[in-house]
């Protein structure tokens, strides 16, 4: 893949991110139901950057470990972000826990 495809990439599913963190409804919530998946999870914990020790730099940091992540998978970010969300624990720390 590229460095404009990975870049793109990144900065469509970061636009995301952000779109969910602003919309109203329940996704958008930190304090939202369970049945949030673990992306939505980690996004609420870690929003505004600054805000989370795990991250501090929020989800342009997320967003560079998980491509940093998938290079070293040899797959693209997008394959890494989709596994996360599929992934609905219940809860921030279940999600951590079944990540390590």
């Amino acid at each position: 893949m590229t460095d404009k495809l990975r870049t793109f990439s990144t900065l469509v599913v970061l636009g995301t991110l952000a779109l969910l963190l602003v919309l109203p409804g329940e996704i958008a919530l930190a304090g939202g139901g369970s049945a949030r998946s673990c992306m939505g999870f980690e996004a609420s914990e870690i929003s505004p950057p600054g805000s989370s020790s795990e991250i501090p730099g929020g989800a342009p940091a997320l967003g560079q470990a998980i491509g940093e992540i998938a290079s070293a998978l040899g797959v693209a970010p997008g394959r890494v972000y989709a596994f996360i969300a599929s992934l609905h624990e219940g809860s921030h720390e279940a999600c951590d826990e079944a990540l390590e």
